[in-house]
């Protein structure tokens, strides 16, 4: 008897947490409620911002036009290529190809630069790194840096 009240209670709280999800929508990534949307202006694009102390405009600012693309492919859970080199003189366009089934970015705090990515997406911003040095790059999203996607960027 006590195994089906078991199983009652585990199908009402099924239950419940399924009109709970459809009352605010549908749980996918750059779907319309931005309250899943994490890359546009909903909650998780608020908290991923607030998380490396960017303001609500992201940590990435637009391409630069003219600039040359460094490519960056993520799939789940690496970076390919994990090691870059630049030039400090002049901007760069960082587009981030995400072949992965989850959201990526590139953040590179001691630049100041974050660059997310929704699965099958493509997205780009401009990185002008004036001091030379090596910095590492990880994907912020929570576990995947722990999980390996890291690199390294060498700016001479």
């Amino acid at each position: 008897m006590g195994s089906k009240r078991m199983g009652l209670v585990l199908v009402v709280v099924g239950v419940v947490g399924l009109v709970s999800l459809s009352a605010i929508g549908p749980a996918v990534p750059g779907s319309a409620n931005p309250a899943w949307n994490w890359m546009g202006s909903g909650w998780m694009s608020s908290m991923h911002a607030g998380m490396h102390g960017y303001g609500s405009g992201g940590g990435a600012p637009p391409p630069s036009p003219g600039a040359e693309d460094v490519t960056i492919v993520a799939r789940d859970f690496s970076f390919s290529p994990s090691e870059l080199r630049i030039s400090a003189e002049g901007t760069m366009n960082f587009v981030l190809d995400n072949e992965g089934s989850l959201p990526h970015d590139i953040t590179i705090p001691e630049l100041g630069f974050s660059l997310p990515a929704a699965p099958g997406a493509t997205a780009s911003a401009a990185l002008s790194a004036a001091r030379p040095g090596t910095y590492e790059f990880f994907c912020s999203v929570p576990g995947h840096r722990e999980a390996g996607m890291t690199g390294l960027l060498g700016v001479a």
